[in-house]
Order: C-alpha cells, then sequence, then structure tokens
C-alpha cells in the first residue's frame, strides 16, 4: 500500500509520512483476497481511507494472524482520523511489533527487511515528538539494510535521515547521507554534478536535465532535486561553507522562488556572513501567510526570534528581547489555534501528527533569557532560563547562565559610571564621607571605600531556584558535572553513517565507500557533546566552557566565604591548557585573594607577580593548522562587507574590555595594585609604595581606581606623612605617585580610550578588609557568551526552512 504524503512548504516534516507495506501476492493468497488486497491500494491511493478500512477489516476477519494487514489496517485508521490518532497508531503498530517478535527498542540490528517499514513508522513519530536521538538509532539500524529495501522506502529512510541529523546539527553526517542518497538517485557523481549545474538554468533547463538519456527512473527522480539542495545548503550553513553554501543558495532560489524557505536560507546565509541588515530585509519579504495547522511550523514564530537573534548580535539586545518576547506571543497565539488533546494529560490524540512538536516556547525562553541577561535585567532573565533548564538539563551551558543571572542580580559593588572613572563627583561621594567640627576641631571623615562585598541569602535555602547565590554554586557544580572529560571528547567512537568531508571547491565526499558497522557505536554526537537546544559543543568548546564555569566558582565561593574551595577552583582553572590569558588573569587574581583571606600572604604575592601576564587576549591559544579553518568565510568578511561591519566590531570590543583587561598594561597595574595591598598587609611600606608607583605608570590618572587612593593615603598615615594624605584627600589624587609618574597623563590619552573601565577587582586599600573579588559581574564573565569566544553569547536560532 502507498503512503499519503503530508506536504510541509518548510520542507521539514515532508519526508516524515507514515508508510504502508503492500501485501505480497504469495500462494497462500486466495484471488478473493488477492482482488481485495489490490482494492485497498487502490482505495488507499486516491484518500479513500474510509473504503480503504472497510475492506482491510474484512481483509483481516479472512487472514487473522497475518501481521501486514494488522499494519495495514492500524495505518489506515490513522489516516482515517486526519493523522489525529497518534496514540491508536502507535498501539497498533506496538501490537504488530509483538505479533512479528520484533523489538524497535533493543539493542540488536534488523535482521529481516520486511519489517524495515515498522522501524520507519516508529522513527516517523518519534521525529514528530522531537525525540530526536531515537529517530536517528532507529533510522541507522535502517541504513544498514537500506539496499534490499524498496526505492521508495529507501528514500523516505534517507530524506528522515538527513533531516533529523540536521536537526541535531550534524552536519557532517548529513552531508555523508546526501551523498549517498544522490548516487541511490542518480547515479555516479558525474551525472549528480550536472544535474546540480543545471539546476542553476532556468525553468525549461531544469526539466531537460542530464537524466533524460537515463531512463524513466533518473527522470522520475529529478522531482527530489529541489529537496537535496535544499537539505544541501542547511548543512553548508551549519558547516559555515560560505564559498559553497552561495552557489548552493543560488540553486534555491532557482528552485523555489520566492519561498519563505528559500529567503529563509539566504537571509541566514547573510547573517552568517555578518551582512545583518540585508539579512532583516530578506526577512521582511518573506510571505508569511502558510498555515501552520498543515505545515506544523508558525512562521511568524520563526520570523521575530530570527530577527531576535540578528539583533542580538548587533549588539542591540533590548530590541532583541523584545522581539524575542514578540515570538513567544506568536507562539503562545498559533497554540491556542490548535484543537485540545482528548484523553488524558499524556494523551497524544486530538492533534494532527506533523503539529505535536510545534511548541517552541522553551527554546524561545531561552533565547528571551540570553537577551534579557544582556540587556541588564538579570533577574527577569532568571524566570526565563530556570524555565528552560526543566526541559535542557543536560546542557552545561545553560546552568551557567543561570549563575551569571545570579551574580549580575547580587553586584554590591559601585556601577562602572561611578567606579572612579575620571569622574570628580564619584570621587568625592566615595572618599570624603562627612566634615565635622570647626577650625582645630574640624576633622574629614572618610567614606567605608569600597562597596562591602559581605553577601547574606537571610536564611534561603540553597535547593530553591531563587537568584542567590548559593543557588549559583549549585548551578555551577551542575555544569561542571555535566562537561565530560577530554579523554572522553578525544574518543572517536565509529560512524554510524559515514560523514562527508568538504573539499575546498565544495565537493563532497564521504569517509567510506561502504556502510560502517554499528556495533558499540552508541554516542550519537561522535567527538563532540550535546548542550540542546544549541549545537553540539565541539572538543575545543567544551575546554572554554570549563575555564568559564571554573573562573565563576571561584568567584562565587570568595563572595560566600568559601576560601578553600575558591582556591580550589582558581587552581583548577589555572592548570586548564587551553585557558586564554585573560582567564589566567582572573585565576591568579581569584587564587591571591583566597591566600589572602586564609592568612597566606606570602603565597598570595607569588600570584600578584606582574611576570605572571603574558597575555590577556580572550581567545584560547589556537591550535596548528585551527587557522585554516578561516578559510569556510568569504574574503568579504574580513573586510568590513556591511554597512555595520565597523560599528558592530567596536560594540565587541568594547564589551569585552568591560570584562577584560583591555591590554597588558591595564592587566599588569590590576597585579601592582593588589601586589601593593598585600604588601601592606605585611607592613612593607616601601614595597607597597612602589609597586603603587609602578602601577601609576602604566596607566592615566583618570584610570587610576578609587580604592588605590585609599590605599596610598593609609601608607601616608602609616609612614607619618599626614600633611601628604590631607592633600591627596582634598585634591582626590594620587599626588605624588602622578608627579612622579610624569607630566599630566596627557601623553597617555590615546591608551586611555582602551583602557578598562576601573579595576574590577582592586580591594579596599584598607590592610584590614584585604581586597575584594571584583565589580561583580564585570571580572568573570566569558565575554557573555560561549567562554573563549570572540562573539556575544551563543543563542540558539532555529532557522527552519
Amino acid at each position: 500500500m502507498a503512503d499519503k504524503e503530508n506536504s510541509n512548504k518548510d520542507g521539514g516534516s515532508g519526508s516524515t509520512s507514515m508508510e504502508s507495506p503492500i501485501p505480497s501476492p504469495i500462494p497462500t493468497y486466495s484471488e478473493e483476497e488477492k482482488e481485495l488486497a489490490q482494492a485497498v491500494k487502490v482505495d488507499f491511493d486516491a484518500g479513500n481511507f474510509g473504503g480503504c478500512v472497510e475492506k482491510l477489516k474484512q481483509l483481516a476477519k479472512m487472514r487473522q494472524t497475518d501481521i501486514k494487514v494488522m499494519h495495514n489496517l492500524s495505518v489506515s485508521l490513522f489516516y482515517q482520523s486526519d493523522c489525529k490518532q497518534v496514540d491508536d497508531v502507535k498501539r497498533g503498530l506496538n501490537q504488530v511489533c509483538g505479533k512479528a517478535q520484533v523489538s524497535i527498542g533493543g539493542s540488536d540490528a534488523l535482521e529481516d527487511a520486511d519489517h524495515a517499514i515498522l522501524f520507519y513508522n516508529h522513527a516517523v513519530i518519534l521525529y514528530h515528538l522531537k525525540q530526536h536521538r531515537e529517530t536517528i538509532r532507529i533510522l541507522e539500524k535502517l541504513f544498514q539494510v537500506i539496499e534490499p529495501l524498496e526505492d521508495c522506502l529507501a528514500h523516505k529512510v534517507l530524506f528522515l535521515l538527513i533531516d533529523t541529523y540536521l536537526c541535531t546539527y550534524q552536519p557532517e553526517k548529513a552531508l555523508g547521507a546526501l551523498n549517498y542518497l544522490e548516487k541511490k538517485l542518480f547515479g555516479s557523481d558525474n551525472k549528480s554534478q550536472s544535474g546540480d549545474k543545471q539546476s542553476e538554468n532556468s525553468g525549461k533547463d531544469s526539466k531537460d536535465s542530464s537524466g533524460g538519456d537515463d531512463g524513466n527512473g533518473n527522470i522520475a527522480n529529478e522531482k527530489h532535486r529541489p529537496r537535496i539542495t535544499q537539505y544541501k545548503t542547511r548543512c553548508y550553513l551549519q558547516l559555515k561553507q560560505m564559498k559553497v553554501c552561495k552557489r548552493e543558495i543560488k540553486s534555491v532560489m532557482n528552485c523555489m522562488g520566492a519561498s519563505s524557505t528559500a529567503l529563509f536560507l539566504k537571509s541566514n546565509f547573510e547573517f552568517l556572513r555578518q551582512n545583518y541588515r540585508k539579512a532583516i530585509k530578506l526577512l521582511n519579504s518573506a510571505p508569511q501567510t502558510s498555515d501552520f495547522r498543515q505545515t506544523g511550523e508558525s512562521v511568524p514564530v520563526l520570523y521575530f526570534n530570527n530577527l531576535a537573534c540578528i539583533h542580538f548580535y548587533m549588539n542591540k539586545f533590548h530590541l532583541g528581547a523584545y522581539y524575542a518576547r514578540k515570538s513567544l506571543q506568536e507562539n503562545a497565539n498559533a497554540l491556542a489555534e490548535l484543537p485540545k488533546r482528548q484523553g488524558k494529560a499524556q494523551s497524544l490524540s486530538g492533534q494532527r501528527l506533523h503539529t505535536l512538536g510545534m511548541n517552541r516556547r522553551y527554546e524561545l525562553l531561552y533565547n528571551t533569557g540570553i537577551q534579557l541577561l544582556h540587556a541588564g535585567r538579570p533577574l527577569a532573565a532568571f524566570e526565563c532560563l530556570t524555565e528552560a533548564v526543566q526541559v535542557y538539563p543536560s546542557n552545561p551551558r545553560l546552568w551557567l547562565r543561570i549563575a551569571e543571572c545570579c551574580i549580575a542580580a547580587n553586584k554590591t559593588t559601585l556601577s562602572p559610571e561611578s567606579e572612579g572613572k575620571g569622574m570628580p563627583d564619584s570621587h568625592k561621594k566615595g572618599i570624603v564621607g562627612n566634615v565635622v567640627g570647626n577650625g582645630a576641631h574640624r576633622k574629614i571623615v572618610l567614606s567605608p571605600g569600597a562597596a562591602d562585598n559581605k553577601y547574606s541569602s537571610d536564611g534561603q535555602s540553597a535547593a530553591m531556584p531563587v537568584a542567590t547565590l548559593e543557588f549559583a554554586s549549585l548551578c555551577l557544580c551542575n555544569a561542571l558535572s555535566l562537561l565530560p572529560d577530554d579523554s572522553t571528547m578525544a574518543m572517536h567512537p565509529p560512524h554510524q553513517v559515514p560523514a562527508a568531508r568538504v573539499s575546498s571547491r565544495g565537493s563532497v565526499s564521504s569517509d567510506s565507500s561502504e556502510l560502517s558497522d554499528v556495533s558499540g557505536g552508541k554516542q550519537p554526537y561522535p567527538n563532540s557533546f550535546p548542550a540542546p537546544p544549541g549545537c553540539a559543543l565541539k572538543a575545543a568548546e567544551v575546554s572554554q566552557l570549563r575555564c568559564a564555569i571554573l573562573a565563576c566558582s571561584a568567584y562565587v565561593s570568595l563572595t560566600l566565604g568559601d576560601n578553600v574551595i575558591a582556591l580550589e577552583h582558581a587552581k583548577q582553572l589555572l592548570s586548564q591548557p587551553k585557558a586564554s590569558g585573560s582567564y589566567r588573569f582572573l585565576g591568579h587574581l581569584y587564587a591571591a585573594e583566597a591566600l589572602i583571606n586564609m592568612d597566606h600572604i606570602f603565597d598570595a604575592i607569588q600570584h600578584l607577580s606582574p611576570d605572571n601576564v603574558m597575555d590577556v587576549s580572550v581567545l584560547p591559544p589556537q591550535e596548528p593548522g585551527q587557522s585554516d579553518r578561516n578559510d569556510r568565510f568569504d574574503d568579504n568578511n574580513h573586510q568590513g562587507n556591511t554597512q555595520d561591519g565597523g560599528a558592530d566590531m567596536q560594540a565587541k570590543m568594547s564589551m569585552q574590555h568591560q570584562y577584560y583587561p583591555a591590554s597588558i598594561q591595564t592587566a599588569k597595574a590590576t597585579m601592582l595594585f593588589n601586589l601593593a595591598s598585600a604588601h601592606a598587609l605585611r607592613s612593607e611600606w616601601e614595597k607597597a609604595r612602589k609597586c603603587l608607583h609602578q602601577a601609576c605608570t602604566l596607566v592615566p590618572p583618570a584610570d587610576v581606581p578609587q580604592q588605590a587612593l585609599f590605599l596610598a593615603i593609609y601608607l601616608e598615615l602609616q609612614t607619618g606623612n599626614y600633611a601628604l594624605a590631607l592633600q591627596m584627600v582634598k585634591k582626590q589624587q594620587l599626588i605624588p605617585y602622578i608627579k612622579n609618574a610624569g607630566g599630566d597623563g596627557n601623553s597617555n590619552r590615546q591608551q586611555q580610550q582602551q583602557h578598562q573601565q576601573g579595576f574590577g577587582t582592586i580591594g579596599s586599600g584598607l590592610p584590614t578588609a584585604g581586597f575584594q573579588p571584583g565589580s561583580g559581574i564585570r571580572g568573570i564573565f566569558p565575554s557573555s557568551a560561549a567562554p573563549g569566544s570572540n562573539k556575544p553569547m551563543r543563542v540558539k536560532d532555529p532557522w527552519h526552512n
């Protein structure tokens, strides 16, 4: 019995229609049964599911033990219900599997090719329920016996497998399956390549493709050409193979015209090339008239979500948060128009199969939370992310973002605008608290200096999902425990489908011409770690993420007063072989503070040596040959190919400088300021003065933090220079140190624009207080993104096509 395809305008679930086998005319069939079976097939192909069901019931009475009849009856009843009785078809398929003694969920390989249709139909249901890993496991079993399968079923299996690979961000495997499918459909590679060239020509040329001399089979298979081109484009977009993708985009536009699928793909292409304005223009021109009840995708939801992602990378976080909320609203409106499910809460019946996975609320909540975190609304972001983590609890990056929300919500230090950034008002407010008395009894009362970093949770349980630092500590423990070991990431389990390699010219080649063995290969993401709803983490990304988690853990432990744990995390951070210069800088500072709090000042001084600062880059050290990967992008990407290129780069650099030192001089100055505090704790006044003087020579006077002024006043008071201390209080300047540093700082004005906004890790300057771990969020956030990345945070942007 042939199947009835559910067309999907966005191209996703068109490959997921259920298939029913044709009863084989074996000798045990009587003539009456043969005629009845043929009539069943005619009715099913014509869409007359009522008549098909009646005839199948008659046939079932004649052949009560025939599993093919039972299977066809379950499928026909499902189509008769307009694909709404999902529970019934699942129950029917399970009964058929029981009769056939077939275990869909078992680990055994498929032995009988006649049972392949049972596996395929189960995979269809799981795909629409978004159980992609289980779908891949079943389809890879079918891939091993794909040669003896009928062509129609084999094509459906391959298309569904490719689509599922793309949903799980495995483009290499998807390209390998596409390569195999093209050979199966069009023969040799030469024919496939000639077909690709012809698909770029006019509509008449595409009709007269090179399959004309290959017989009726290849001519019929040409209908799959646009779909294959679309899948190729999606693969190259995920691989960021922009040169190859540009050619495929032209083919898609020629084949599909100005459809929403083609325009969304082209918009994604321009987005990856950082042509943000052009990407927005293409999104605005995409038609939004498709019926989500038929396609299973709400185009307005995808439209607003993609707009939010584009504005995020344009550093317009408030506008991005607005569009993210619009996508959530459109998602809720679409779900409200769907019919209610029947029966119990766990029932799947009542809605059409392809609409069961239409709810994207939790993916959108993830994006909204990231936008709000960057927009300076950590509490609102916390609410979104804590709801998303209930669905994606295995994503370590998501746990890190929740911890960052808690840290940002509990900042106790001064704001960046008032942290002694050359503003006289901030100095006066920060140093002179009050003046009392008159004449000889007149006294100047200094303010407490830096904000007290003592933290109190008011007895709140750490396990409660509240934006406290105790909860942040739990989130960071979850994130760290979820990360795989480096030895695990180095393992290469056997591929269950031959992955593809893409050459510089764009040709696709498979790792193996034969099907590989699946025995023992249980990990669906080789050499990567799944992190839904985004793409899987590569080995380098896992290392960078571990550095970010350790840096946050050290900061949170310091704030909570757990110095032993903070020192342990800081040492682990410093021991990471792929830690960037900025992370090593933070690791030394956090280790030094923990040691000072434990009265191990000598060891702390070793960490505060300026010689420890050799690099302050955000990116991790590049591995040999890693630079070759940059060839994936067009040269235009490095030449400012958009109107936004320069402004976006400056905005990203300023964002990085907010969280990290802008230069090695700034980092060394921060080390020296803290080293002066450490020497002052040991009553080594001259050493403290020397360190303070060296630090003032490295930064402009306007960039000297307020805590350094407190420390200088304290040093002069301890050495009996009361007049100089009083003069520094009145002038609000480090008078002797600035003069000795040479001039008024005009020569450093060029550097002044590059330095960090204040020094988040300098302390109060009072030896009794030590120094604080930093100005909250600014000292530890890994450029707000995948740690070590030169981009903002990785946002999952489902460019569904």
